[in-house]
């Protein structure tokens, strides 16, 4: 019912006929489920054949390579799937494209897009492989795009605002990326024609932010409780503070040079040990002692490993632009850049958007609710990869069943997204009249407490019948807009 109310049945079997879309929606369905690999929906579907009825698909007949075979095929329709797709929701957003990126992990080393680079995963030593999403600025997601896992967040920005104009035959664009996009930079490298009618909105480094400073052209004293705006050259600057993550910043930073301080510190202890015990060793062999091979002084590999030991525990600590630290055979100085440590406070909290959008367009609040609007792309991704479609780690070798299994992901997310988007209000309003604490997850296994039964007569005569739903059920049914009387007549 939900496939169907957000058009992606019919953009399936427009695309790629009735036949094959049934697969489609069966890994879609499946993926939702069962949160597993197509190994997992194949054995799901040929337990459950009724569901496959229902798709239309004869159970006895499918072969888990037929799953594959329409995967793999996927990638070379995607464009007019996605251009489809676009079509059926432009009227729900307003020209107005959310981009993000993130990675996704491999079990295996053979897969022929992974390769290893900035991992957003956490995992140390894993191939991956880099995925682009473009979402409306309420988080429809709109297309999504494979890349190879070594490959640069920004480099992918011309092409995905290539493919808005010449796919979607958009003529206006308001790119909305965050910093590691860079997306001022890309638009200069494209075509004026190219890039004429896009507009972006974006964040600036710190590092940005400190040039703009010392060129005067933001003052530190704009950054306060209301949102202060400058206009430069061909672009607008929103200067934004975040009261609460000054203070998180100030007390992470505090907590990391505490940290710090004690592994310093450590290290510091084993080389006046070592010292310690090269002066001892000194007055020994000045008084005549035998042993002629007696350690007396630091050696350079000894003061090398010291200096290492040091360089490591700074940037695991993100201390290394707050101390100045000297070791050789003579003295370990530790010397507090208090100054530098100061200046880096200054900044915490506060942000500024940089927007080519006109004023009469975008007022500077709008522009910060664009930008804020990314949270949207970081949900999808959040749901795809972990807790609701277990995208990852990824077993795919084939470089277009790799492709179509993110597709899949993609539609089995937009379905998602629809529930909670129900779902959430609702439950905030229930938990506090009723004065519960469910969660979206006790919601799921209300539903799974919903039985298909299928009823044998003589040997010939087949019912399938589904439990009738309790009262929380049916109020859950309501919010989805599902027609619980109907489940039988399906």
């Amino acid at each position: 019912m939900l496939m169907n109310r957000l058009r992606i049945s019919e953009v399936l079997e427009k695309v790629i006929g009735e036949e094959r879309s049934k697969l489609v929606k069966l890994m879609i369905i499946g993926k939702i489920v069962t949160r597993g690999s197509k190994l997992a929906i194949y054995n799901w579907i040929n337990r459950n054949e009724a569901i496959g009825r229902k798709l239309g698909i004869n159970i006895k007949e499918l072969k888990l390579n037929d799953l594959y075979e329409v995967l793999g095929d996927l990638p070379n329709i995607q464009d007019k799937l996605e251009r489809k797709w676009f079509l059926y929701q432009k009227g729900k957003q307003k020209e107005i494209f959310l981009y993000d990126i993130t990675s996704s992990y491999f079990e295996g080393t053979e897969n022929a897009l992974s390769a290893f680079g900035y991992n957003r995963d956490g995992k140390k030593g894993k191939l991956q492989i880099v995925i682009g999403l473009i979402t409306d600025n309420v988080g429809t997601p709109l297309s999504i795009r494979v890349f190879e896992g070594n490959v640069n967040d920004h480099t992918t920005v011309i092409e995905e605002l290539r493919k808005l104009r010449s796919e979607y035959e958009t003529d206006q664009i308001i790119f909305v990326g965050d910093r590691g996009m860079r997306i001022q930079y890309n638009l200069e490298k494209m075509e004026e024609d190219e890039r004429a009618g896009i507009g972006y909105i974006t964040a600036l480094s710190t590092k940005e932010i400190r040039c703009l400073l010392n060129e005067d052209v933001i003052q530190l004293s704009l950054f306060g409780k209301e949102l202060a705006e400058i206009e430069d050259s061909e672009a607008r600057y929103i200067l934004c503070n975040n009261p609460e993550l000054e203070r998180e910043k100030a007390a992470s930073r505090l907590s990391l040079r505490n940290r710090f301080e004690e592994q310093l510190e450590l290290i510091q202890s084993a080389y006046n040990k070592r010292q310690f015990q090269n002066k001892a060793n000194q007055k020994k062999l000045a008084a005549g002692h035998k042993n002629k091979k007696l350690v007396s002084a630091f050696s350079e590999v000894q003061l090398d490993s010291f200096k290492y030991r040091v360089r490591k525990v700074s940037e695991k600590y993100h201390m290394q632009s707050f101390y100045q630290i000297e070791i050789d055979g003579k003295k370990f100085e530790t010397k507090f850049l208090l100054d530098k440590f100061s200046q880096a406070k200054m900044l915490d909290g506060k942000y500024v958007i940089v927007t080519n959008v006109d004023k009469e367009r975008l007022t500077k609040e709008q522009v910060r609710e664009e930008y804020k609007n990314l949270k949207h792309d970081e949900h999808a991704f959040r749901d795809m990869k972990t807790t609701k479609l277990d995208v990852r780690p990824i077993y795919h070798i084939n470089e277009d069943t790799t492709r179509g299994h993110v597709i899949v992901a993609m539609f089995a997310y937009a379905i998602i997204r629809e529930i909670e988007n129900k779902i959430f209000p609702w439950l905030k309003l229930n938990n506090k009249k009723n004065k519960e604490q469910n969660s979206f997850k006790d919601i799921e296994e209300e539903l799974k407490m919903i039985k298909l039964n299928v009823l044998k007569v003589g040997g010939k005569h087949e019912e399938i019948k589904i439990t009738e739903p309790s009262l929380r059920q049916k109020e859950i049914f309501k919010i989805l807009e599902i027609d619980c009387q109907g489940l039988n007549n399906m």
